[in-house]
């Protein structure tokens, strides 16, 4: 492997990180201007014009206009533009809105889906001893020291602001690591506190989560819609209604599938870009990258936190369990297409890197 400057390897995925981040709201309002796009095709929107659109009113109901031309197809750009700007106002602030709500949330949904409490420093003198020089030598603040009742080994670190940035880790961490690991181990999760990825981390699973919300909306609205239908075969009263709202939320259902997928491949690849950062910095926090390396060989052989079944929260973790699971010929076979599907970077590689510093 090409030798690679732990300062550069920082720098690059930074950067990267970066332009991901962008990713999202383009994710977002591309989503919408292409769900405005489609209805405007299938004349949904067939009751503008260009000619109203100068005065900004329609000429005509929805309704009569689907009834006297129900083939209406083709693409007439100045309705699509002016139904997407009209409404992108109202979009920018349900989705802020939702954001702010889903952010400010987040820290304690974490704590109690992995069942953490807080450590007493009387509990472990030495554990809030590693934290407390780490800090000290990282000019970083002090965070919350959480633990997990778990045999196996894991660690990760969360909150949004000084007074929630927190590090949770396994009494299995605790008790199977000798000092040096466990200090890199710790190292890792202050340089991400550092580097704010935990803040960075809540955006990505917001926004994401915000997708993967709509879309199950359209499902459920189609799924009634077509049960609906069913209970009223027969009668013809409605049926032209019923109709455009399934096809509405049809649309809806492909759009936002299609707007999940690549807001959770960039959410995967921003969270494998943070960990490397985190690698590099904590090698250089502890002074001592071979430890980390050794921490992260035994993590991986017997992680913990396995029974917390929520990808989301199991991005924050030092070492991914179930893709620590996946070692069998799949993996051999096709590695490189499979982990564009994984939170974290390969940890051979990692230790790899590691041992290169």
């Amino acid at each position: 492997m090409k030798y690679v400057g732990m300062q550069t390897q920082i720098w690059r995925n930074n950067r990267n990180t970066v332009i991901l981040l962008f990713m999202y709201p383009i994710i977002i309002f591309a989503m919408f201007w292409a769900f405005v796009f489609v209805m405007d095709y299938f004349g949904v929107f067939c009751s503008f014009t260009p000619d109203a659109l100068i005065s900004g009113s329609p000429i005509t109901t929805i309704g009569d206009v689907c009834r006297e031309n129900p083939m209406t197809y083709g693409t007439r750009w100045p309705v699509v533009w002016f139904c997407f700007l009209k409404a992108l106002p109202a979009v920018a602030i349900v989705v802020t809105t939702w954001f702010a709500l889903a952010y400010s949330s987040n820290v304690s949904i974490i704590r109690r889906i992995t069942r953490a409490r807080p450590l007493e420093r009387k509990e472990n003198v030495r554990v809030y001893n590693i934290v407390e020089n780490l800090c000290i030598a990282g000019g970083i603040e002090m965070p919350q020291i959480n633990i997990v009742e778990d045999p196996g080994l894991n660690a990760f670190a969360s909150g949004i602001d000084v007074k929630t940035f927190t590090i949770t880790l396994t009494t299995g961490t605790v008790e199977k690591l000798n000092d040096e690991e466990l200090s890199a181990v710790v190292a890792h999760e202050l340089t991400h506190i550092k580097n704010r990825d935990t803040r960075l981390m809540v955006v990505c699973i917001v926004f994401v989560g915000m997708v993967s919300l709509m879309q199950t909306v359209f499902i459920e609205i189609l799924k009634g819609m077509v049960r609906g239908s069913r209970r009223s075969r027969g009668r013809r009263k409605g049926d032209g209604g019923a109709i455009i709202i399934i096809f509405f939320a049809l649309v809806g259902v492909v759009i936002t599938s299609i707007a999940y997928f690549f807001s959770f491949i960039n959410r995967l690849a921003i969270s494998r870009k943070r960990e490397y950062v985190a690698d590099a910095g904590a090698a250089e926090l502890c002074g001592d990258p071979l430890a980390l390396a050794s921490a992260l060989r035994k993590i991986s052989e017997t992680p913990g936190l396995v029974n917390v079944q929520r990808n989301d929260v199991a991005q924050l973790y030092i070492i991914h369990p179930e893709e620590e699971e996946d070692n069998g010929v799949f993996r051999s076979i096709a590695k490189k297409v499979d982990s564009i599907f994984w939170t974290h970077p390969d940890t051979p590689e990692r230790i790899q890197i590691l041992e290169q510093f």
